[in-house]
């Protein structure tokens, strides 16, 4: 586990007998890439985790994060190493050869950026009734430096049609680059917090859209303050 300088207000820490525990269920092929994802994110990116990760240790769960660069997936999942994290990608992501080839290890479902994808989405609903876990990037894409980009709306949609659990997590450090490969092959100083579960609680059983609005605001403001 990563170094904790801090810790959460939320589930205790996991011992390290409850995490080999989590973890046997999973291929041998993932752990081996788990752990050599850990140790690049360590030592080439300079990953540091303040507090612990926090999210549940079985459950639907979907982890709302804000975007820096190409390599925040990685991060993020080395940042909690109990749980397998997939994410919604964008399509053509799927189909670079050595990325794509661990999108699909991890369970990733990719999404056209153009418009919306109904098929996408029930991938996503259906693996989150089946207790997964499933990464999201709030804004949708990476922002430029200075650059203000409003939180989507997809998130809160699927917290509130599957009752999944949100845990917003914080990424900073990283440096901004306008390619992926740049993104990925440069050396961070990167810092992931994660953060109590996001309470939606007065949002349960609303649909209209200034609820939505209302839930995506409140997820989003929970991903700012853990940078605070």
């Amino acid at each position: 586990m990563c170094d904790s300088a801090e810790t959460t207000a939320a589930q205790p820490p996991l011992t390290k007998a409850q995490i080999r525990q989590y973890r046997r269920p999973y291929s041998l092929k993932l752990r081996f890439v788990d752990r050599l994802n850990r140790l690049v994110c360590r030592l080439w990116y300079r990953l540091r985790r303040v507090g612990y990760c926090t999210i549940p240790p079985t459950g639907a769960v979907i982890v709302a994060a804000n975007h820096t660069c190409a390599a925040d997936p990685l991060m993020i999942c080395a940042g909690c190493d109990y749980r397998r994290i997939s994410y919604v990608i964008a399509k053509e992501f799927a189909s670079i050869p050595v990325g794509g080839w661990f999108v699909r290890l991890i369970g990733c479902i990719p999404v056209r950026r153009e418009g919306r994808d109904a098929a996408a989405t029930k991938a996503v609903i259906r693996r989150l009734r089946d207790g997964h876990v499933m990464g999201i990037f709030i804004q949708g894409r990476i922002p430029a430096p200075d650059e203000t980009v409003k939180p989507k709306d997809g998130v809160a949609v699927l917290a509130l049609r599957t009752g999944a659990t949100v845990i917003p997590v914080h990424l900073s450090g990283n440096k901004y680059r306008e390619s992926i490969a740049a993104g990925l092959l440069a050396q961070h100083r990167t810092k992931v917090r994660f953060g109590p579960p996001v309470d939606l609680t007065e949002f349960a059983g609303k649909s209209s859209r200034s609820d939505v609005a209302a839930a995506t605001a409140t997820i989003f403001k929970a991903i700012q303050e853990l940078g605070e």
